[in-house]
């Protein structure tokens, strides 16, 4: 068994009985092997916002004797690991210089691009966009950092002819669009990091309901992964406090892409609409 079937294997086993703070460092884990391979267990819990005991718990709750021995596992996937180890601690251990931010922020969202083009098969996709082309209703929900994408791509598929519905948020906006819901609609559903309640209990709806289910998430440990039909990866990694958007963004927008290449009679007449309409309402600054 590899060190990653070891690592894999034993966070998925254990998950149902850790706590919840355990569950948040078993999908940061998961996620981001590269940085737990080089970083302390005090990183490790900044990152998630738990303390380092729990850290440690986590780890013994795998059968690991602690985070040094979980870390150790880790970096048997890195053949080259040994001779980074402390560059990588250094450049952990070492504030971003304010004159750096900048490029910093850039370099890891197009890490972040590039890393989630990798997650993704070219099956898996083309199955996706076939499920959503061909769905008579489409729902897309997604709150907090993912209401970028989740406008996105509504607004996209909306504007292109699509029966298309975005909801950011629950309560009586999200019970309204899910009651309407049918077997042959979709429901693509995005949530990140801290899972929002809604988006998952719209999923776990839309599954009772026979409807299609996509997800646009960050771990295969996300509670959206265990529900879908379909899911996909986007890795989140951020300089700052928070996850970046930037590698679901630019998922979403493959997706738009690929629909309008297999409709593109449909998205030429949609658009050509949607100018007209703009130019009758005079909405749009002429200059």
């Amino acid at each position: 068994m590899t060190a990653d079937e070891t690592v894999s294997a034993r966070i998925a086993a254990a998950f149902p009985r850790l706590s919840r703070g355990q569950k948040q460092i078993a999908r940061f884990v998961v996620g981001n092997e590269y940085f737990v391979a080089f970083a302390s267990a005090a990183e490790v819990a900044q990152k998630v916002d738990v303390s380092p005991a729990t850290v440690v718990r986590f780890c013994q709750a795998l059968g690991y004797e602690g985070y040094p021995h979980l870390q150790e596992v880790i970096r048997q996937r890195f053949p080259r690991a040994a001779a980074t180890v402390q560059k990588i601690e250094e450049r952990l251990a070492t504030p971003v210089p304010e004159n750096d931010v900048l490029a910093q922020v850039f370099a890891t969202d197009i890490d972040n691009i590039k890393h989630t083009m990798e997650l993704v098969t070219p099956e898996a996709f083309e199955s996706a966009v076939a499920e959503i082309e061909g769905a008579t209703g489409i729902l897309v929900v997604g709150g907090g950092i993912s209401a970028s994408a989740t406008y996105f791509l509504a607004h996209s598929l909306k504007k292109m002819g699509f029966p298309v519905q975005a909801v950011t948020t629950g309560g009586m906006p999200l019970s309204l669009e899910l009651s309407t819901l049918k077997p042959d609609d979709v429901l693509i559903g995005i949530s990140f990091w801290r899972y929002y309640r809604e988006t998952v209990e719209a999923m776990s709806r839309a599954k009772e309901m026979g409807a299609k289910r996509i997800a646009i998430t960050d771990s295969e440990l996300s509670p959206l992964a265990r529900l879908a039909d379909h899911v996909f990866l986007a890795a989140t990694d951020g300089v700052a406090h928070s996850a970046s958007p930037i590698a679901s963004l630019a998922l979403v927008n493959a997706f738009v892409a690929a629909l309008a290449f297999r409709r593109p009679q449909q998205t030429l007449t949609a658009l050509r609409s949607v100018d007209a309409g703009y130019q009758e309402s005079q909405i749009l600054l002429e200059e």
